[in-house]
């Protein structure tokens, strides 16, 4: 990967990292606030907020798990502070666990109905999948694909904020189409959260060639993922 790609990347991880802190701060703010009103943004409110409590476990811990995770990304930091690199992996994955239970919990009664349901329950289990694969294999040393199966948990849970503005252009042409959140929140979760999916996988078919070639460099074996 050049060095254009690799600032591509970096810009479109911080920006959805942004975007998804965002969503949080003002659901935060929408939790602490009275409900008035009754637009479609008003009777959304009214959704988490009789949820809270669960709301809360998801979302706080979300908010710290995006704002954290492009530094284990950096591999400046990865090698000149290896301890710090491994503390901070595990509180990601602390954080990750909670935040990926409490959205399959909160997929059970989803604002878009089973369409949203589905995809919010199947990525909220392939993200705890992820997670658990990547501290299985970092537990094993096989750093290699220690590091490809965060790529997916982090690709996966920054399709949440992926989703944000696929329903901002629903939200914008509400008007003219007439469909309401509980009609286009199930396709924009699931395109969303595809596409972030989709860019992972992308990143990482273009990591395995210099991870491999790292690897052999320092043993004078190819990794299996390589083969």
């Amino acid at each position: 990967m050049n060095g254009r790609s690799q600032r591509r990347l970096w810009i479109a991880l911080l920006l959805l990292c942004l975007i998804g802190a965002a969503a949080v701060i003002r659901r935060i703010v929408a939790l602490s606030s009275p409900l008035t009103g009754s637009s479609p943004l008003a009777s959304l409110d009214a959704h988490f907020d009789a949820k809270i409590g669960i709301t809360l476990i998801h979302i706080v811990p979300s908010l710290a798990f995006v704002l954290l995770v492009p530094l284990q990304f950096v591999s400046s930091l990865r090698q000149r502070h290896p301890k710090f690199h491994q503390w901070m992996g595990r509180v990601l994955m602390c954080l990750g666990s909670v935040a990926g239970i409490s959205a399959v919990w909160l997929s059970a009664h989803p604002v878009g109905g089973i369409v949203e349901g589905t995809a919010t329950t199947f990525y909220g289990c392939f993200f705890l999948f992820s997670l658990s694969r990547a501290w299985f294999h970092i537990r094993n040393r096989r750093v290699e694909l220690h590091r490809e199966w965060v790529i997916r948990m982090a690709a996966i849970a920054l399709g949440a904020a992926a989703t944000r503005p696929i329903m901002a252009v629903f939200f914008a042409t509400s008007r003219l189409t007439g469909l309401l959140p509980e009609q286009f929140f199930g396709p924009a979760m699931w395109l969303g959260f595809t596409t972030s999916d989709v860019a992972g996988e992308t990143w990482i078919r273009h990591m395995r060639p210099r991870l491999a070639g790292h690897t052999v460099r320092k043993t004078g074996r190819v990794p299996a993922s390589a083969l």
